[in-house]
């Protein structure tokens, strides 16, 4: 398991900060955290800090893929974290921090939180942990509490940054640590997202949907705790007339096969025009946001522990024009503002089948919540996301909204 870290280097003077970001998650693979990763280090080198990423390869030739990135990607063997990995990320991290390379250093993912921690005393960097949500549920067994004490994960040098106020307060009631060394950093949208390249009307005929037809579209992986059953259901419970006025768009990979089973079989019965489109390229998902007529995610509470850190599809749809009806779980609320840029309900069919029903019905309501959404999603960049975690001097383009956490004056 080995990175080739680039040749040791000093900061330049007044280009910025020097920075490690260690993630157990990025491209090629598919997940929040990765995005998480390489949209903070992009946006860190937009700013004028030089960032090397350490990463798995997947057992892929990245090569290409990463030279078209603007930051510096060292890439160990290695795939999605097994705690069998742990005394190999340790050298790893030990490796790479030594000496006075780096300003900061990075733990984007709880992989590296006691690799890093265990580095702390090679370096006079600033260390940063990142907490997204689930893995503070999860580092609460017997045996992971005891490893993080002892590594003193969470000492005096070490600086959390949560990814939303949700996050802050789960971490704050799951461990003790000085509440001037947590951080609520709001994740941030890309560029990418705002706007599509066609026409609402191309996009429409290439995927055959009439129109006069209302497109309600979710993305997200088909699991139980992600609740597409509680949509599915609340659709049911739709007057006629209007259910079948709706198409109903799901993209994503597959999860649990018993219930993804039992989900199509449930839609291939019901009285209403569901298509499972199954994982779609981003340029794809930005064409169907622009044919949609608003989102649709409604997650529930998971008895395992996992839990919505914050929602960051929420805003890539709105801003692509979309409002949400979401519910009311984990760090949602930070991403689909309560009637400002969507309808947040509790998880329950009935709940969400009424918020349904109020944003297919009326159309100024949707324009209404459209641009709040889109307004949000403008105020959160990852501009703004990196230069709040970094301390890197950040100039807003976009329009500034009150309820932004994480925002440089």
């Amino acid at each position: 398991m080995r990175a080739d870290l680039p040749p040791r280097r000093r900061p330049i003077e007044g280009a910025g900060l020097n920075i490690l970001l260690l993630t157990s998650e990025f491209a090629p693979a598919m997940g929040g955290i990765g995005t998480y990763a390489r949209e903070i280090a992009a946006a860190a080198s937009r700013l004028g800090a030089k960032v090397t990423v350490v990463a798995p390869d997947y057992a892929r030739q990245t090569r290409d893929d990463d030279r078209a990135l603007p930051f510096e990607v060292a890439r160990f063997r290695g795939g999605l974290h097994s705690m069998r990995d742990l005394p190999r990320k340790i050298m790893l991290a030990r490796r790479g921090v030594r000496g006075d390379r780096y300003d900061v250093v990075h733990a984007a993912d709880w992989p590296f939180f006691i690799p890093v921690a265990l580095s702390r005393w090679r370096t006079s960097a600033r260390v940063l942990m990142t907490v997204h949500g689930t893995e503070i549920n999860e580092a609460q067994t017997p045996l992971k509490r005891i490893a993080i004490r002892s590594a003193g994960v969470f000492g005096p040098r070490t600086e959390v940054v949560a990814n939303s106020r949700f996050t802050e307060t789960l971490f704050r009631e799951r461990f003790t640590v000085d509440p001037a060394r947590i951080s609520a950093i709001n994740l941030g949208v890309s560029e990418f997202w705002f706007g599509a390249p066609r026409k609402r009307r191309e996009i429409r005929l290439a995927y055959r949907l009439p129109e006069d037809r209302l497109v309600m579209i979710t993305v997200a992986r088909i699991t139980r705790r992600k609740g597409l059953h509680l949509t599915l259901a609340a659709l049911s419970q739709l007057p006629d007339n209007l259910r079948q006025r709706i198409t109903w768009l799901v993209i994503g990979p597959d999860g649990e096969a018993d219930y993804v089973d039992e989900l199509r079989r449930a839609a291939g019965q019901a009285a209403c025009d569901i298509r499972f489109l199954g994982p779609q390229p981003n340029e794809a998902i930005r064409d169907l946001y622009a044919a949609s007529d608003f989102f649709c995610l409604t997650g529930l509470p998971d008895t395992t522990g996992r839990v919505e850190g914050f929602g960051l599809v929420y805003l890539e749809a709105g801003a692509a024009g979309l409002p949400s009806v979401a519910t009311e779980v984990g760090g949602v609320p930070d991403a689909v503002l309560a009637d400002e840029t969507g309808i947040l309900v509790p998880p329950s069919v009935e709940s969400i089948s009424l918020a349904i029903a109020e944003l297919a019905a009326d159309r100024g309501l949707r324009a209404i919540l459209a641009a709040g959404a889109s307004a949000h999603a403008r105020a959160l960049s990852w501009e703004r996301c990196a230069a709040t975690t970094y301390g890197l001097a950040y100039a807003s383009k976009r329009a500034t909204a009150d309820r932004a956490i994480g925002t440089v004056a």
